[in-house]
Formats: C-alpha cells, sequence, structure tokens
C-alpha cells in the first residue's frame, strides 16, 4: 500500500493481537492477565496499535443468515483515467464490502452480496456497468464456500520471519 508506514510489532503486540484474534470483545483486564502486564499496559498498547491504523476490531456478519444469500465477484476492466472514480463510485454501493486494484488482466475486484438473482442482476446492469469509465465486467456467483477464514492475523505473527525488520 502506498505510504503506508509500518508499525514495528513486538512480542507484547503480537501477544495482545493474538489475545483480540480470538475474542475481540476483551476486556483491558481480559488482555493484561492473558499476556501478564498491567491493565494500563495492555490499554495503552493496544489503543496505540488501533490508533496507528495496524488493528481493527470489526463485526462480522454471516450474509447468508440475514437475506443476502448471493455472493458475487466482479472483475472489472477500468479505463487509465477512471481508476478513482470507479472504486470511490464501487466503494459506495451498499452491497459492495471489498474494493481492490489489481495488476494483471483485470484493474478492479469488487466482491457484493445480494438477496436474490434479480437483486444481482440490478447491481450489475443498473449500478455497476454503468459506472463511468467502466470498459467491462465479468461477475462470478459462488455456489458453495469450502474455506472462510476470519483472517486470524495473531497465527501468521507467530512465525517471526512474517514481522517486518528494521533492516528491510
Amino acid at each position: 500500500m502506498k505510504g503506508v508506514t509500518v508499525l514495528q510489532l513486538d512480542e507484547l503486540d503480537i501477544a495482545i493481537v493474538r489475545v483480540l484474534s480470538e475474542d475481540g470483545r476483551a476486556s483491558y483486564s481480559d488482555i493484561a492477565k492473558a499476556v501478564g502486564v498491567s491493565v494500563g499496559t495492555a490499554r495503552n498498547r493496544t489503543n496505540a496499535m488501533r490508533q496507528s491504523g495496524a488493528l481493527h476490531l470489526n463485526v462480522w456478519v454471516d450474509p447468508g443468515r440475514v437475506g443476502l444469500g448471493i455472493n458475487a465477484t466482479f472483475m472489472l476492466r477500468v479505463r487509465p483515467d477512471a481508476m478513482e472514480t470507479v472504486t470511490t463510485a464501487l466503494t459506495e454501493l451498499r452491497e459492495v464490502g471489498y474494493v481492490a486494484a489489481l495488476a494483471g488482466d483485470y484493474d478492479v475486484i469488487a466482491d457484493a452480496f445480494c438477496r436474490d438473482v434479480p437483486h444481482l442482476g440490478d447491481l450489475l446492469r443498473d449500478r455497476i456497468q454503468t459506472i463511468d469509465g467502466v470498459a467491462s465486467v465479468t461477475t462470478y456467483v459462488v455456489t458453495d464456500i469450502k474455506y472462510q477464514s476470519s483472517m486470524n492475523i495473531a497465527g501468521l505473527l507467530d512465525r517471526t520471519d512474517n514481522l517486518p525488520s528494521k533492516d528491510r
């Protein structure tokens, strides 16, 4: 990511991330007890990671259980002068939960959840394909999720070779 400052996480930060990845509602007291520090230290470290943008705590809702049973991925080709316009327009669509610029055959990927196939058709034809700068869209519909991660980053941080070093 452009212009992102890498925060150097130490063993205590990683331990805190591990606790929060298992229970995002853990109190500072719970965190402190689990990692062996004072409540103030747990609070300060957690808040520092949050304020830096390195730590985000989110709520995840199962789309299928709330009436959004169609999961679609849109692969877009975009005019080079319209990348910002297209990505901004996509993020403003309430059905869209993920937008990223790509290198390769497509320029942008977007994931969305819809109630049903007519809703998906409306989203595609009336709202995505009509965005100024969209040259083409290929749509993929998920038919069966085989694996879904909660993105437990703490597991990745257990390996010190994944941590950025000051020498790199």
